[in-house]
Order: C-alpha cells, then sequence, then structure tokens
C-alpha cells in the first residue's frame, strides 16, 4: 500500500522538482516507510512506500533492464510469483523479490493487457519511453485509488485528491453537480469528483496517453456476469465455497510482515478470521469497535467469535466526541464523503495501526453474495408490482412472466437509484438548492447509467448485486477503506472483493444467496449457512447489524458533533447557504429536533458544511456573487 504521484509536460519540459515533491508529500500518510521521485525529459514520477513485501528491495519508482519502463505502483499482486515463473520462463531477468517488478515484466510482455493478468489491488502508472506513452490502471473492483487531472499542456496522476490542488497546479474549479450526486447518493460516483478538472478513474478501467498529449484513451479491461449454474448441490456449493474462501485469504495473507484481521462479530469478518486461523493457528490479532449504544454495536459479538476462534481481541468504543476525526478523514478524503461508518472505519484503522502494518476485513461479501437488506425489498418490490399488473390485466399474464424472467423492466435503473440506493430524491434537492443553481439536478450519475446497461438483461436479484458491485463497492465501502486505514499508514486487503471470487459467486443460484430459513428470508444464504456449522444458528443467522455511527444520538443538541453542525451549517454566517435555500435547512432542523426525523439529510448537510468552511470557502464565495 503506498501513494503514487506523476506529471507529465506535452512539451517535454522536465516538471518542477519541487511540485513533485509537494505531490509526495501530500501523500506521506499512505507509504511513511520511504519515498522515491524519478526525472526524465517531460515525465516526472514519484512514490510513498509502506513495505509489506520485499521489504529490502522493491524501492519506487522501479525500472526494466534497458530503464525504458518507468513504473510508481499502489497495491498488492498476489500472484505475482506464478507470474514471475512464467515471466522468467520467457527469458525476463529479475533484480527484485517484489511484486511492483512483476508489473514492469509483465507490462513488457504483454503490454496494457497485463492488466489482465493481474490478481490483486493495484493503482499504478508506468512511463514508456520506447513507446513514448504514459499508461495508468486501476484493479477491477477499485480497491486503490487513482486520479488525474489534465490540461491542455500537461496531464498529473495521484492517490490522493489533495496532490492535485493547489501549488503549481493552481486552484480547480468546483463541479456544483457532482455536489448535487453527493446529495443523492451520499458519494460522488466515477468518474466525477467535486472538481471539474480531476476525475477518479473507474473500477476496472485503463488509461493512455502519448507523450506529446496524443490518442488520450480511457476504456474498460474488465467486467462479470452472473451465469447461475443449477448442477450442484447445496452440499457441493458448500465445499466449493470453504475452498475459494481459503484459497483467497492464502493468497490475501502473503507478506512479510505481520497480518491481522479486522473482526466486527458479522458474518464477513468472522469467515475471514476463521480462515487466517486455519493457516496461522492463534497467532492472530484481531481489532474492532464497539459504540456506548448497544443497538449500534457489535462488540459483545465480536468477543464471542475472538473466543471461540482463539485469537488475541483489541477493542476500543468510540464516542461522539469526534470532531476531531471528522477533520483529520476531510483532509484525507479530499471532498464530501458522508457515508456514517467512515468514522468507525477510520478508529478501528487507527486500533490496528499500532499493532500490525496490514490487516485482511470482510468487505465485499454483501456485494458479492447478496447480504444487503435492501435486496429483500427489492424482490418483494418487484413480485407486488408485478402481482398488481396481472390482477388488473389477466391477459397480459404471459408479457408480464417474460419481463420477470429477462428482466427487462424500463424502469429498472430509476426504481432502484430512487428508492433502495438515492438519499435526497429530486424533490428534495429542487428545495434544498437555491434558485440560481438548481440546474444543475440531473435525473442520473454515469456510473449508473453505464452500471444498467452492462447489468439491464440480469435477473432482478442479479441486477440489484451488479449495479452495486459496480457502483457502490467501488465508490463508497472500497474507498472509505482505503482513505481510512491509509490515514494510519494501514493496508487493508478484502479477500471477498477477489476476481476469483466474485466469478465464484456469480455462479450461485438465486436461491443459494437468498433462501429460507426457519420461515423468513435469509440474505447471504451460503455464508451463514457455512458459519453455522462452526458458531451457533443464533450467532450464523442473527440480524444484519452494519457498522454505521448512532447519528441521530450524536446530532442531539449539545453533543459535539451537533456544536459543529450549528457552526457550519446552522449559523447564519455558513457558506453553506450561499448554495442551498437557508429557510429548507432550518424546516430540516427543526424536523429533526421535534420528531427526531431526517438525521440522514442533517448529517450529509453537516459534513459538506464541513467541507466547505475548510477546504473551499474562497471558491464558494465567487460562487455565491
Amino acid at each position: 500500500m503506498c501513494g503514487i504521484s506523476g506529471i507529465l509536460n506535452f512539451s517535454g519540459q522536465s516538471p518542477s522538482p519541487a511540485c513533485l515533491r509537494r505531490m509526495n508529500g501530500l501523500q506521506r500518510q499512505r507509504g511513511p516507510d520511504g519515498a522515491g521521485e524519478f526525472f526524465r525529459d517531460g515525465v516526472a514520477l514519484g512514490h510513498r512506500r509502506l513495505s509489506i513485501i520485499d521489504l529490502a528491495g522493491g524501492q519506487q519508482p522501479l525500472t526494466n533492464e534497458d530503464r525504458q519502463v518507468w513504473l510508481s505502483f499502489n497495491g498488492e499482486i498476489y500472484n505475482h510469483h506464478d507470474l514471475r515463473c512464467q515471466l522468467e520462463s520467457l527469458g525476463h531477468v529479475f533484480a527484485t523479490q517484489s511484486d511492483s517488478e512483476v508489473i514492469v515484466h509483465a507490462y513488457e510482455q504483454w503490454g496494457t493487457n497485463c492488466v489482465r493478468k493481474f490478481r490483486g489491488m493495484f493503482a499504478f502508472v508506468i512511463a514508456d519511453f520506447r513507446e513514448q506513452r504514459l499508461f495508468v490502471a486501476r484493479d477491477p473492483f477499485g480497491i486503490k485509488p487513482v486520479y488525474l487531472r489534465a490540461d491542455r499542456d500537461f496531464v498529473a496522476v495521484a492517490s490522493q485528491i489533495s496532490a492535485l490542488v493547489g501549488g503549481e497546479f493552481g486552484s480547480c474549479d468546483l463541479d456544483l453537480q457532482a455536489i448535487d450526486y453527493y446529495l443523492r447518493y451520499r458519494y460522488i460516483p466515477s468518474p466525477r469528483t467535486i472538481y471539474e478538472d480531476i476525475v477518479r478513474l473507474p473500477a476496472g478501467h485503463v488509461w493512455t496517453c502519448n507523450f506529446d498529449g496524443t490518442h488520450v484513451q480511457r476504456y474498460p479491461y474488465w467486467q462479470f456476469d452472473f451465469q447461475p449454474d443449477p448442477v450442484p448441490s447445496m452440499g457441493e456449493w458448500e465445499e466449493q465455497f470453504a475452498a475459494e474462501l481459503q484459497s483467497s485469504v492464502d493468497a490475501h495473507l502473503a507478506s512479510d510482515v505481520p497480518v491481522g484481521a479486522f473482526l466486527s462479530g458479522g458474518v464477513d469478518s468472522t469467515l475471514v478470521a476463521s480462515a487466517m486461523v486455519n493457516r496461522l493457528g492463534g497467532n492472530l490479532k484481531v481489532f474492532t469497535i464497539g459504540f456506548e449504544d448497544q443497538a449500534y454495536s457489535e462488540l459483545p459479538y465480536a468477543r464471542q467469535a475472538a473466543a471461540q476462534l482463539g485469537v488475541e481481541l483489541h477493542a476500543e468504543v468510540v464516542k461522539p466526541d469526534v470532531v476531531g476525526v471528522l477533520e483529520k478523514l476531510f483532509a484525507s478524503y479530499g471532498e464530501p464523503f458522508a457515508d456514517t461508518s467512515a468514522v468507525p472505519t477510520w478508529c478501528v484503522s487507527r486500533l490496528a495501526a499500532g499493532h500490525v502494518k496490514a490487516v485482511l476485513s470482510g468487505d465485499g461479501a454483501d456485494e458479492a453474495f447478496a447480504g444487503y437488506r435492501r435486496y429483500d425489498t427489492w424482490m418483494m418490490d418487484g413480485l407486488g408490482r408485478d402481482l398488481r399488473r396481472i390482477y388488473k390485466h389477466p391477459k397480459r399474464l404471459g408479457y408480464e412472466l417474460v419481463k420477470r424472467l429477462t428482466g427487462s423492466n424500463d424502469d429498472r435503473r430509476r426504481r432502484w437509484e430512487t428508492q433502495f440506493v438515492g438519499v435526497l430524491d429530486d424533490r428534495a434537492r429542487h428545495a434544498l438548492w437555491r434558485t440560481d443553481f438548481s440546474s444543475v439536478i440531473t435525473n442520473s450519475a454515469s456510473a449508473f447509467t453505464n452500471a444498467h446497461r452492462q447489468s439491464q438483461a440480469c435477473a432482478r436479484l442479479d441486477y440489484a448485486q451488479a449495479m452495486d458491485l459496480q457502483t457502490y463497492l467501488p465508490d463508497d465501502i472500497l474507498r472509505k477503506v482505503d482513505v481510512a486505514s491509509m490515514c494510519h499508514g494501514l493496508e487493508v486487503r478484502t479477500p471477498f472483493v477477489d476476481p476469483k471470487m466474485v466469478q465464484f459467486a456469480a455462479r450461485l443460484p438465486a436461491a443459494v444467496r437468498r433462501s429460507s430459513v426457519f420461515g423468513r428470508s435469509v440474505l447471504k444464504a451460503l455464508p451463514k449457512r457455512y458459519l453455522a456449522h462452526r458458531f451457533s444458528k443464533n450467532f450464523a443467522y442473527r440480524r444484519k447489524q452494519g457498522f454505521a455511527i448512532p447519528e441521530r444520538a450524536w446530532l442531539q443538541q449539545g453533543s459535539p458533533v451537533r456544536d459543529c453542525f450549528n457552526d457550519v451549517v446552522q449559523s447564519r454566517h455558513a457558506r453553506i447557504r450561499e448554495l442551498f435555500c437557508g429557510q429548507e435547512i432550518d424546516r430540516r432542523v427543526r424536523d429533526f429536533d421535534d420528531r427526531g426525523r431526517d438525521a440522514t439529510a442533517l448529517w450529509l448537510l453537516l459534513i459538506l458544511g464541513f467541507w466547505i468552511e475548510h477546504h473551499q470557502a474562497q471558491q464558494i464565495d465567487y460562487l455565491a456573487a
């Protein structure tokens, strides 16, 4: 896990060393173990290193034998040993034991198609002086981030937005439509960012550009399809799941430093920790956090799981005085991000970083194996609407059945976005924006329209999972984990977010992902069934709790969080009111204080207001004028 940076001047003039060093310095927390830089012609590459594999070697930027290919890389390639053997048999000579060098030689051998060979999490930039080409790539699921800022004279690449703003790059114009997306989704979907001049390379994409600025291309290189296999029995699926999970965990354990685990006490983290114990024994440190409000705390389950697995548990209780945490978080996100679980993720990362440099987590299992409660509602919503249509128009029975089987409902994307993943709908956002800015409200982000285009032929449950795998997982879940962990120089690895694991999950029939146990619908049925053989059924089949904060309690009057809200949102001088209608903000605050409603909307405004006051006050003043 590292931080990467790069600058390409199309004129061929050497980039400023001070500019590159500033970029590197702003990403220091991502790689506290060392820094490197490379300059040649119009190219500059920088790197901040967190040493996990080949501690003595592997310094970057790294090059090949004839020094024509240079790399700055963030992530881990889990199949690097196999690829090394294959490349050596093809005549390549290695100078280090690092997985980074495998990327260089793989690029020499297979060109830009090398990304199809990698099993891992990665974001990297390659400067190819032989082909006079810059090549940027991001892993299939977007575990590792990479941002680009392009101008007519240059392109710059970094792991963080903040590294591309200010300094010799100058300021960036705010993207008001991106702010509207934030209000709608809680986050800004790729490729947009809060700035018009900066884009986030989408998951599973590559970007190329000639050194003179011509032939700019961005395209996807990886996608998956749901292809359910009806042949295996449930018992056979369990055996395959156990083998796939153990294989993925084993691959993610490759490290030259001790690896720990996040253990919330939920199904996914418990399964990962259990598979780690199979390989490491009880010599494993696990980390969890809880809340004073027991309705939100899974700490008792984490203790139960740790005791049964025989591992060393480190726990911490998060309290509502987290304003200082918010300040540190936003310095790293570089833009508003309102997933409330960012706070506990930051806290558990801080806790783990005091003991280990890398951990495994259970993120991604809900998307791959159908674990979210909204999938149940989505399935029942579709069935209910179809039954109402058939009741009113019985002659259309055949047509409705075909639509159910083919998943060709025209309003799928709209219903999915507005009722199942959206936060503030069109009407709420129209009421909130000042009339000067209401034109920024649009129907959908391109990330969702593109995901829908690829998934529209899917069956209903497959569609919901496919949409989440392409939007919510990379732009919310994985981004949250990357930023929170990198604030503390901690590497987080995700065995469930692995091409082989997801391709296995895509073969499962819907009834294996969502089944009935004890007379009720059970989501993520296969992992829970497997876990129930090792833990009690009450532990395995309990209601999903999630990792959210008690936001309603934290926003109550008199709390530190509410005091912060009053300063950056409710105050008559708050700059957020230069974008939004003050009367509508006040109405929502009264509604919360009187009825306890709208806590999520207030959290959205708190995060945005906080970000504006601390990072973009001058530009908001300009827009309002």
